[in-house]
């Protein structure tokens, strides 16, 4: 069952166990219903995490190897390239750091330029704060702040709100209230972390992986922090 068996692999790149999952991602074929791109989320996920790895190491051609592979879509996996890909601010962002450690500024310069002037949803706060990142990289500190502050203030707003019942949430589920505060207090960490307040960062990964033991990215973070 392809639920069943991405819910096993989601469980190694949380975990850590990048090598295994990749290996069942390249070599299984995946069928996809419509608007369930999630196996790609995925691929992309241990892709990034398993180069952050290799870069914090210093195998810097691994690192870049794996934060390029991110940025493509496989035919295996059976979700096609959409024309705005949230994602890709983020693969940009850490190819870019991965061609600086090479010494290839100007390719570097290249992608966070080409990640800033995306057009990203408010309601990406991720992408958003790839972004910011990038903004910073060449010198817009303005810019990036504004969009830290953006994403303070939106996180501070949903939390301090009662839940909507939101019948369109992802697919037709409503988040639960857990899930939505977990997405909140890790947004609101992201802002932080964008701002240089390490601190006040991490207390609020630490907070949505409380309430979300699945959360990849808040956990990745707390790790960096740690």
């Amino acid at each position: 069952r392809n639920d069943s068996f991405l819910r096993e692999i989601m469980v190694l790149v949380l975990v850590g166990r990048y090598d295994e999952a990749i290996d069942f991602l390249a070599t299984n074929h995946f069928h996809v219903r419509e608007g369930g791109g999630e196996i790609h989320d995925v691929y992309v996920d241990a892709h990034l995490l398993r180069g952050l790895s290799y870069l914090k190491n210093k195998k810097f051609e691994k690192a870049l190897s794996d934060f390029q592979k991110a940025s493509e879509y496989p035919e295996n996996l059976s979700v096609g390239r959409p024309k705005n890909d949230r994602r890709a601010p983020q693969v940009a962002y850490y190819t870019g750091t991965a061609y600086e450690a090479l010494g290839d500024t100007g390719k570097a310069s290249e992608l966070y330029k080409k990640a800033a002037d995306q057009r990203v949803s408010s309601r990406w706060s991720e992408a958003r704060f790839y972004q910011g990142l990038c903004f910073s990289e060449f010198g817009q500190k303005d810019r990036a702040e504004e969009i830290f502050d953006e994403l303070i203030d939106n996180a501070q707003r949903n939390l301090s709100r009662e839940a909507d019942v939101d019948v369109f949430a992802k697919f037709g589920r409503q988040q639960t209230e857990q899930a939505r505060k977990a997405s909140a207090h890790y947004e609101l960490g992201l802002g932080y972390l964008g701002k240089g307040l390490r601190d006040e960062a991490k207390a609020e990964f630490e907070k949505a992986v409380e309430l979300n033991v699945s959360h990849t990215w808040a956990e990745a973070h707390l790790a960096e922090l740690r």
